[in-house]
């Protein structure tokens, strides 16, 4: 069974993780299991969608980062906050392998009203709608 919605939230919190504590990790394998007891009960399927996405978002950070930045209007990306910067770090590299377009965007903003501040999942909503394609 394959937890798409769970296992992309255990995406965000290494995220979060990586980005609150301003680290770079060499190997994200590594950066879940330091943390596998928060995570219990990811299967192969789960795991290797989720490195799928560090990996995609490390590699490229400053390309999706800048894809980002070109699509806030009124904002600097400097001034989202990290659960937001990452959400649609998630939902932007997601797009890269998954043409689900609708599905990602609804769930990422799910997460936003979920993880976020009061007014995240609308920052997020209308930032990738613009730039997933």
């Amino acid at each position: 069974m394959f937890r798409i919605k769970y296992s992309r939230e255990v995406a965000l919190k290494l995220l979060y993780l990586i980005d609150a504590n301003h680290c770079d990790p060499a190997d994200p394998r590594e950066l879940l299991k330091e943390n596998a007891a928060f995570f219990k009960g990811l299967n192969e399927v789960e795991t290797g969608f989720i490195m799928k996405l560090l990996e995609r978002i490390l590699s490229s950070r400053q390309e999706i980062d800048e894809a980002i930045s070109r699509h806030l209007i009124g904002w600097r990306f400097s001034r989202l906050n990290v659960i937001e910067r990452n959400l649609l770090r998630l939902g932007l590299a997601e797009s890269h392998f998954n043409d689900q377009r609708a599905v990602i965007i609804d769930d990422v903003v799910r997460m936003a009203k979920k993880y976020g501040d009061g007014d995240s999942f609308r920052i997020v909503n209308a930032v990738l709608d613009k730039v997933i394609p």
